[in-house]
């Protein structure tokens, strides 16, 4: 610890005798010595009262604020008078110091400091808007957090901010759009995006190289730091690091923004503390788009590249209905059929589009069969399949029945009449109300919405 708190006090003297004038720097901070520091107390030795009593005037307030930015901690100062034989003190000390108009002068204020600090690449992805983004049920909350620490970073209550869903939910392209539109309102901010990858890599070369204190210093210098896929960093000492990094920050009235595939709780091979740490301002989940939002999305994207003429409205609906996973296979579902349109020369239709979509998500209606959806969902409800033919009225048996009619009429081309026989000779409508019922639940019990996508990735 005190050897890395040596290594401060040296880097804070270098970056104020870069940054101040000449005479100021040998007169005010060079006799400066380091005693010792502990438990954020500096101690440091001064040639006599008068040149500490100068110094806590002029330049003690600037002095703690670099120290403290390279510390990366609140720090408190003390004078210690060096004791030195009589024949080395002079009779008459002279301490050089400024008059008032000039300490005004080359006082450096933190703005000073900021401004002089190395540009920085945001390695932001600036096609990543809020204006292309779409808004819809499952991430109308997020978005909304979005905009207000966009345009407060740091000072509202949604720090840090903690977005989590599964991949492809247009996670990464929200927090892009806070960094975006960050850099729109205020160009001089220090903002940068980073995936959890690349920060476990850099600290690792750091570690390397025995370059620790250059990463840590880089990193708390940031004043907005937009991390993603938090759950890539597993190992203590990476997390050590970024527990620093992110206290520093936090104390500092940076915005620190966090994406990742699950929610805190579930998150595991992480220190408590941390976890703690992520719960402290905004947790917010990201859900997979309903049908709507998939078509808000797709006619979005249709526009934007000016494909309103060659993809039929009816081949969009059919799109947002049968591909369900990530609003990137949405995309790229398009690209195909686009794809596909040129080499076959061929306009796209229904016909072509519902190939492509076959081929793409690895799902058609035929490949499943009844039996299958009927095994799979007594799997996780654990009845028998016995069970949903018979009269029984257990909760756990009716709802595992409703679900299996419901996912059979979805997947397979089976009838309303032909499912009813199946399920103990029950008729059409049955059938057709326990649909509904499921549909029903889908759209308001976020629980069950999961329990069916996460039974729907098996079948998959």
């Amino acid at each position: 610890m005190q050897d890395h708190t040596l290594t401060y006090w040296q880097t804070s003297l270098q970056y104020i005798k870069q940054n101040v004038p000449a005479d100021i720097y040998k007169a005010s901070f060079e006799p400066l010595q380091f005693v010792s520091f502990d438990e954020g107390l500096l101690k440091v030795g001064v040639p006599n009262k008068l040149f500490a009593e100068l110094f806590e005037s002029n330049y003690a307030k600037y002095f703690l604020q670099v120290v403290s930015h390279y510390c990366g901690r609140s720090v408190r100062l003390k004078y210690v008078i060096e004791q030195k034989p009589a024949e080395n003190v002079a009779p008459n000390p002279i301490l050089v110091t400024p008059n008032e108009k000039e300490i005004n002068r080359y006082r450096v204020t933190p703005q000073q400091t900021q401004a002089k600090m190395p540009p920085l690449d945001s390695q932001l992805n600036r096609r990543y808007t809020f204006e292309n983004f779409v808004e819809g049920g499952s991430n109308k909350l997020s978005r909304s957090v979005g905009l207000s620490i966009a345009e407060s970073p740091g000072k509202s209550a949604f720090n840090p901010f903690f977005l989590y869903g599964p991949s492809g939910v247009g996670k990464t392209h929200l927090v892009n759009a806070i960094g975006v539109r960050i850099k729109q309102l205020n160009p001089e901010k220090r903002v940068l995006f980073v995936s959890a990858h690349v920060f476990k890599t850099q600290y690792t070369d750091s570690v390397i190289h025995n370059t620790q204190n250059d990463f840590i210093n880089f990193y708390q210098s940031i004043e907005v730091l937009i991390i993603d896929d938090i759950q890539e960093i597993t190992t203590s000492k990476t997390q050590m690091a970024f527990f620093h990094i992110f206290n520093h920050l936090q104390q500092n009235n940076r915005q620190i923004i966090i994406t990742c595939d699950r929610p805190p709780v579930l998150f595991e091979g992480i220190e408590e503390r941390m976890l703690t740490r992520f719960k402290w301002g905004m947790v917010v989940e990201m859900e997979k788009p309903d049908t709507q939002l998939r078509r808000d999305i797709l006619v979005s994207k249709i526009r934007r590249d000016g494909l309103e003429q060659a993809i039929p409205p009816d081949v969009v609906q059919y799109i947002a209905q049968n591909v369900e996973s990530s609003v990137r296979e949405l995309e790229g579902i398009v690209n195909s059929i686009m794809a596909y349109s040129v080499v076959d020369n061929c306009e796209i239709d229904m016909q072509l589009t519902q190939r492509v979509v076959a081929r793409a998500v690895n799902l058609e209606k035929k490949e499943l069969s009844a039996d299958d959806i009927s095994a799979a969902v007594c799997q996780r409800y654990g009845v028998k399949q016995k069970d949903l033919s018979s009269k029984s009225r257990k909760q756990t048996i009716v709802q595992a029945r409703q679900l299996a009619m419901f996912l059979i009429h979805k997947y397979t081309d089976t009838t309303y009449s032909h499912i009813g026989r199946m399920f103990g000779k029950r008729d059409h409508s049955t059938v057709l109300y326990a649909c509904n019922q499921v549909t029903r639940r889908i759209g308001v019990e976020k629980t069950f919405r999961r329990e069916v996508e996460e039974l729907e990735s098996v079948l998959k």
